[in-house]
């Protein structure tokens, strides 16, 4: 169905998907949203902005008698967004924009082909919004399903200060987008439609108090320990963008920072760094077992020396997170599994949570259905994650949840820094 187009999370995709969870989804979103509370994976205001345009949109389509539902709605106009950036750019990769492959060579975005499933990625921008339209209170909704969302006046106030200045084919953007998607109108190709939509293109400045507001104000269901947090993590990372201090430690807690809320991210850092561990040990099985001439499985009765370095690091990693003695019961069980006095023991615990690249037959590992045999690509864990460009050099302490490296990126984005953050050797905006 068109309407569920998005929803799949990453332990329902098919086979081939490369993602390992290790039964850790739980103990992976506590942590980040203890880290930076309602935030998902969001790193730049067009992101939200395009997310609760969907979803106005398709409120307002609806109430004209079409029949289209939110997901179909958002996912067509993050759609329609990315082309008029990949036009208006050449083509151009860029961390904010998704579909390159995809969208080249179409040329039809009438909305009855930009709603179907296979027109666009399975894995829609508009997915990592779903916790923080509602925590910041864009939207209101009985339940966590995007389709259940409804625009609340800060989405709506949201909209008109980000879009009113453009007026694609004399009309607003929301009316604009409204026909579009009841089928009235097919045009798209406008300059003032790619300036409104276009990830590339930074909020107006009117839109950027509005979205500051409700990252400090939240929603009204929101606990208000969870906007106390996140309004301390942007004073923090507004303070390390102007004082921009060179490699930070865990042995210093900032003064924005309060002592649990550093307790909590020390904590989800110590877990992070032996997940990582456990996935680069399982990477290491991986590649032995592939590089086996005699068929491939692994005995777990032998370890081989070359496993050794990825062991005694998880072990490492591992007790560092049990010594630190943190609540999270999940992230402790797991955690006790690896630091295994039996190197076999471990690797058997491991392989059990993975079931995906490899698998466990007896005493034998032997490759799962997503085994390569080498390991050449990146493993993302969490749907947030994907959404996220690979940062090196933001200044803040090793393994930390990358929620804080989005919200680093979010003040770039809201002091007009981003695109020269992301493109340091461009000379101007090409979108």
């Amino acid at each position: 169905m068109e309407g569920t187009w998005g929803l799949l999370g990453p332990e329902f995709l098919p086979n081939t998907r490369r993602t390992r969870t290790l039964g850790l989804g739980a103990s992976v979103r506590a942590f980040n949203d203890l880290a930076v509370p309602g935030l998902g994976g969001v790193w730049y205001g067009k992101q939200l902005l395009l997310a609760v345009l969907g979803v106005a949109v398709a409120e307002d389509a609806r109430n004209g008698g079409a029949k289209v539902q939110n997901i179909e709605v958002a996912n067509a106009i993050e759609t329609l967004a990315c082309w008029l950036a990949f036009d208006g750019n050449g083509w151009r990769r860029d961390a904010r924009l998704r579909g390159n492959n995809k969208l080249h060579g179409k040329d039809d975005f009438s909305f009855r082909r930009a709603r179907q499933r296979n027109f666009y990625v399975t894995q829609p921008m508009r997915m990592a919004t779903v916790q923080p339209l509602p925590a910041l209170g864009f939207v209101e909704s009985d339940s966590v399903r995007f389709n259940a969302f409804r625009c609340l006046a800060a989405g709506k106030e949201f909209i008109e200060q980000a879009t009113s200045e453009y007026r694609p084919f004399k009309r607003t953007v929301v009316d604009h987008l409204t026909c579009w998607a009841q089928m009235k109108d097919d045009r798209f190709n406008s300059p003032a439609l790619r300036q409104a939509l276009s990830p590339l293109n930074r909020l107006p400045d009117a839109a950027i108090p509005v979205l500051r507001e409700r990252l400090l104000q939240g929603g009204m269901k929101e606990r208000r320990e969870d906007k106390e947090r996140r309004g301390r993590a942007l004073t923090w990372v507004e303070t390390l963008r102007k004082d921009k201090p060179g490699n930070l430690t865990w042995e210093h807690r900032p003064q924005d920072i309060s002592e649990n809320h550093w307790h909590d991210l020390r904590a989800g850092a110590l877990f992070f760094a032996a997940r990582e561990a456990a996935i680069a040990t399982l990477d290491a099985l991986e590649t032995h077992i592939g590089n086996q001439a005699g068929g491939h499985f692994f005995p777990l009765g032998h370890i081989p020396g070359s496993l050794e370095p990825e062991l005694e690091q998880l072990k490492s990693a591992a007790n560092a997170y049990l010594v630190f003695n943190h609540a999270d019961e999940e992230a402790r069980n797991f955690c006790s599994e690896c630091v295994n006095s039996n190197p076999s023991g471990a690797l058997r615990s491991l392989v059990r949570r993975d079931e995906h690249v490899l698998r466990l037959v007896g005493d034998e590992v032997k490759p799962g259905p997503a085994f390569r045999g080498s390991v050449n690509l990146t493993i993302a864990e969490d749907d947030e994650e994907e959404s996220t460009p690979m940062v090196e050099d933001i200044p803040l302490p090793p393994d930390i949840s990358f929620r804080m490296r989005n919200l680093y990126l979010l003040n770039l984005d809201l002091h007009g820094e981003l695109d020269a953050w992301l493109n340091p050797s461009a000379t101007g905006n090409d979108a």
